[in-house]
């Protein structure tokens, strides 16, 4: 089981990405949870199925429960929707300094 909230960093793609979890984000009337998984490009780079670099997943807790961490369950979920949505990585800026 994994922690109720959780905040890492991590590299995909080349794309460096904030990954947050809230396993108790939203509670419906029947008293069942939801999670929240949150994707963000620290540099705001395109990520898949979202131009502005950030994506929010709401799901079932029991979903990333199934992966051993939260970013095996981010990365898994970036992969898949890359695949599907054609997506090709934002190659980096060149590291040049500027002349003046």
């Amino acid at each position: 089981m994994k922690k109720d909230f959780s905040i890492t960093r991590k590299i995909w793609n080349g794309i460096n990405i904030e990954i947050r979890f809230d396993r108790y984000f939203i509670q419906f009337d029947d008293g069942q949870w939801q999670a929240r998984v949150e994707i963000e490009s620290l540099n705001r780079a395109s990520l898949p199925d979202c131009k502005c670099g950030y994506k929010e997943i709401i799901i079932e807790a029991d979903e990333v429960d199934c992966c051993d961490r939260v970013e095996e369950f981010a990365f898994n979920w970036l992969n898949t929707h890359a695949c599907a949505s054609q997506f090709k990585a934002q190659k980096p800026l060149p590291n040049h300094p500027a002349l003046f």
